[in-house]
């Protein structure tokens, strides 16, 4: 009878030992600023979450700061491929709008400490010159994201915008910022669908359709 001999099991490379030490490390540290705020949290802490030493996070990070920019970098993509999903492929602009309000409401239930968490780290870098331009750069990605968006839908419904698309997107940023500020300190104060008549609203006032184009976006925000 032939003995069939267990396969042993491969030795991850360097580099792969590195990305899960990164990784083990990123997902404590979500866990700890999470729980305990950026600055309450400390490298001690999130290092004693991961498994590892003081000298194993600062052998893949710079420290505290450096390791929560590249966390919220993938938390903002995270989201922006769920605004997407939501946004994308709608019959509408009105649609297309309700679609991301929802979205973004869903998100500020779901993880309220995450919301606040990086409120808390916008206060704390702009008051510093060299931490500014980098939470600048991961905030931008946000912006980008509903400029694209933007764009897209104009091009797909036929319309012209009464401002650029850049400037569209910082205005509905700051609502939704805004929009998640009152419901974490007042739920009762802000109605869900709220954002979404909203945000249909304004681009019923600043959209206006393309020559030669019959239909316009205040038919949709009236719908």
């Amino acid at each position: 009878m032939q003995t069939t001999v267990p396969a042993t099991p491969s030795r991850m490379t360097r580099e792969q030992s590195k990305a899960q030490t990164r990784e083990r490390l990123l997902a404590a540290a979500r866990r700890v600023f999470a729980s305990s705020g950026f600055h309450g949290a400390s490298v001690e802490e999130i290092a004693s979450a991961a498994g590892f030493s003081t000298g194993a996070l600062y052998s893949n990070f710079d420290g505290k700061e450096d390791l929560f920019l590249e966390l919220m970098e993938r938390e903002i993509a995270e989201h922006a491929r769920e605004i997407s999903a939501a946004v994308r492929d709608r019959a509408s602009v009105a649609e297309r709008a309700a679609g991301g309000a929802r979205q973004w409401m869903t998100m500020i239930e779901r993880e309220p400490e995450l919301l606040l968490l990086f409120m808390e780290f916008w206060a704390y870098g702009v008051r510093d010159p060299d931490v500014r331009p980098k939470v600048a750069a991961r905030f931008a990605q946000v912006r980008a994201l509903l400029t694209d968006l933007i764009a897209e839908g104009t091009r797909e419904f036929g319309l012209e915008l009464e401002l650029p698309a850049e400037h569209l997107a910082v205005a509905i940023d700051a609502l939704a910022d805004g929009i998640a500020r009152q419901k974490l300190a007042d739920p009762d104060a802000v109605p869900d669908e709220l954002m979404g008549r909203v945000l249909s609203l304004l681009l019923a006032a600043v959209t206006r359709p393309a020559r030669g184009r019959a239909t316009s976006v205040r038919e949709d925000a009236a719908s």
